[in-house]
């Protein structure tokens, strides 16, 4: 079977949409209906039934679904074994939040790049969701995210860096939190999927009553800039402003987080994710600068 379509099959089953599929994997619909095709003549039986313009996978897709991961794993090892076991000549894909990638993890990958010049590495910057769904199917090797300690039965986390999350705003407009009391200050709101919007509506909910002017941004630096040009509060991790507070265009008050909201940076994998020598010297080295 060829893997090309398993990856195809994967994605629709994941998906649900042969439409997002095809945008996801930039294939036209017409090559994916080959690659399905193409698994269902082999396996006699249809993977995926239209029901109006939806469709649902069948009971054989979801017997081929149960051990696809396990094949596409296995020719992931016979990849590095045609190399030779040469780690100077693989790539490696990873995804990040663009709050890790730009704040923590670019320069950490710049120093793997300069020991280790003819590896190749894929980064791909996406919200957790997004992420979470291209290491189920094996898209990218591992992620790295700002969230809360979550458990899921399918993936594994490393715990990178402590996050110290804080109030943030300009000298002029905050001068302690009571501050925050006054209706014309702008609250800057992280946008819905964001890793720690829930610590936002926690900590500044009760102040939120009857206020008028509240801006939802959809990246760090729109918060950032939205603090600064619209004398706006919002609440980010320490890591993403550290140059604008030592700078002196910001202040930072630390909030006292219970455990279940601690932030930390994470490296997260499948817990069935085959490590080839590369990738576990990658990641090793990424736990170990990051925790100097």
């Amino acid at each position: 079977m060829d893997i090309r379509h398993l990856i195809t099959f994967k994605t629709i089953a994941r998906l649900a949409s042969f439409t997002k599929a095809s945008e996801e994997l930039s294939y036209s619909q017409s090559t994916l209906t080959i690659h399905i095709q193409a698994i269902e003549k082999e396996l006699n039986g249809k993977v995926f039934e239209r029901i109006g313009k939806n469709i649902a996978i069948t009971d054989l897709g979801n017997e081929l679904l149960s051990i696809a991961d396990v094949i596409l794993k296995a020719h992931e090892k016979i990849e590095v074994l045609k190399k030779g076991g040469d780690s100077n000549k693989s790539t490696i894909k990873i995804g990040a939040q663009e709050s890790v990638a730009v704040y923590r993890l670019q320069p950490i990958l710049n120093r793997f790049q300069e020991e280790h010049p003819q590896i190749q590495i894929i980064q791909i910057l996406g919200q957790k969701a997004e992420l979470t769904g291209k290491l189920l199917s094996s898209e990218i090797d591992v992620m790295f995210v700002m969230q809360r300690q979550r458990e899921n039965d399918n993936l594994f986390a490393i715990k990178l860096a402590e996050e110290k999350m804080g109030i943030v705003g300009t000298q002029r407009d905050l001068h302690s939190v009571e501050d925050l009391e006054n209706k014309s200050i702008v609250f800057i709101y992280p946008k819905n999927d964001c890793s720690y919007r829930n610590t936002f509506d926690k900590y500044l909910g009760n102040y939120l009553d009857n206020r008028r002017n509240i801006i939802e941004a959809l990246s760090i630096e729109a918060i950032k800039q939205s603090v600064v040009i619209n004398s706006g509060v919002s609440i980010l991790p320490y890591s993403t402003v550290k140059h604008e507070i030592e700078s002196g265009k910001m202040i930072f008050f630390e909030l006292d987080l219970s455990v279940e909201d601690e932030i930390s940076t994470q490296l997260i994998y499948h817990k069935s994710k085959w490590f080839s020598p590369l990738l576990r010297e990658f990641t090793n080295f990424i736990e170990r600068e990051m925790n100097t």
